[in-house]
């Protein structure tokens, strides 16, 4: 990695938050699909509640 980097653009960001957004829900699906269930059973940004509800 090189160290005198510029900083990365807003649109930069943008683009990696997107790529990985797209990446996230293509494991979930995956997940769903070898494992059973929803792919929005593996999102991980999700809080599981203690009483199984949303």
């Amino acid at each position: 990695m090189a160290r005198n980097q510029q900083p990365v653009t807003e649109e930069e960001l943008e683009e990696a938050t997107e790529k990985l957004e797209e990446l996230r829900e293509e494991i979930r699906e995956d997940l769903a699909a070898d494992l059973g269930g929803d792919p929005e059973d593996y999102d991980a940004t999700r809080r599981p509640v203690a009483d199984g509800g949303e």
